[in-house]
């Protein structure tokens, strides 16, 4: 039997060791509404593979900063 997160790179429910662009050495934790959750689970659930609710805030962050980077105006 292999040691537990031998595969994953992880303890079960514990901060991943990295992340898609490095090292997840950063917690935010963060209290929202329900009304919000509920609005993530239902984005979850229409997205590839349901991420888990961190990945799935990482991945809208990331894709609103993205976005307001693209609308500056260039010098």
């Amino acid at each position: 039997m292999a040691a537990l997160g031998a595969t994953t790179g992880r303890i079960s429910g514990g901060m991943p060791r990295k992340l898609k662009d490095g090292p997840a050495d950063v917690r935010l934790p963060m209290v929202v509404s329900q009304a919000f959750a509920d609005r993530l689970d239902a984005f979850r659930a229409k997205e590839p593979g349901v991420p888990n609710r961190s990945e799935a805030i990482r991945l809208l962050v990331s894709e609103a900063l993205d976005a307001r980077e693209r609308q500056k105006p260039k010098p």
